[in-house]
C-alpha cells in the first residue's frame, strides 16, 4: 500500500453508478488509461486538422484563384500534434485534473495527496507523458497501477466518477 496518499473513503455523488462505487477514488488500470489517452490524441489530432483546414481556407479567401491545399510535412505534423497535446494535458490537469478521455472513462489526474495538481506539477507530467509515452505501461506492472510519469512524479490516475477535487483518494483494498 502506497503511504503518500490518504486512506479516507470520499464521498459519492448520488449519480454515480451503483456498479462504480466500489472504484470510486482507486487507481486506474491500464485498459481505462489507455482508452482514455486514445480518445485524448484523437481530440488533439481533430483539433489539429481542424487548424490546418482554417489554414487552407485562409489561403483560399487570400488568393482563390491560385489555391492549393498546403503541404503537410509528416514530421512537422508530429511536432505540432506533441505541442498541442502538451498544452491540452497541461491545462486539462491543472484546472480540473481532467481531460476529455478521463471524463469519458471516470479518470482524474491527482497529486500524491490526492487533490488537484498545481500547474507546474501538470506542466512536469505533461511534458513527461509526452516525451516518453511508452513509460504509461509501467501501470502493467506496477502493484499501484502507476505509470513511471507517476512514480516520478508522486501522482495518481484514479477513478472519479463526480467527486470534487478537494477530497482526497482512497487507496485499493487489499484481499
Amino acid at each position: 500500500m502506497d503511504a503518500e496518499l490518504p486512506d479516507r473513503v470520499p464521498v459519492v455523488a448520488p449519480h454515480v453508478p451503483d456498479a462504480a462505487r466500489e472504484f470510486q477514488g482507486l487507481r486506474a488500470g491500464i485498459v481505462s488509461r489507455v482508452i482514455a489517452n486514445a480518445v485524448d490524441v484523437a481530440v488533439v489530432v481533430l483539433i489539429a486538422f481542424s487548424g490546418y483546414i482554417g489554414l487552407a481556407a485562409g489561403a483560399f479567401l487570400l488568393d482563390p484563384q491560385g489555391f492549393t491545399f498546403p503541404p503537410l510535412h509528416p514530421n512537422r505534423m508530429v511536432l505540432v500534434c506533441g505541442a498541442l497535446l502538451f498544452l491540452y494535458f497541461w491545462a486539462s490537469w491543472a484546472m480540473t485534473g481532467r481531460t476529455v478521455g478521463n471524463r469519458l472513462m471516470g479518470l482524474r489526474v491527482v497529486s500524491f495527496r490526492g487533490r488537484l495538481m498545481r500547474w507546474s506539477g501538470a506542466f512536469l507530467r505533461a511534458l513527461f507523458c509526452v516525451a516518453l509515452p511508452i513509460g504509461l505501461f509501467w501501470a502493467v506492472v506496477s502493484r499501484q497501477n502507476r505509470s513511471i510519469q507517476d512514480v516520478v512524479l508522486r501522482s495518481s490516475v484514479i477513478y472519479d466518477w463526480g467527486r470534487t477535487q478537494d477530497r482526497p483518494a482512497r487507496e485499493p483494498a487489499q484481499h
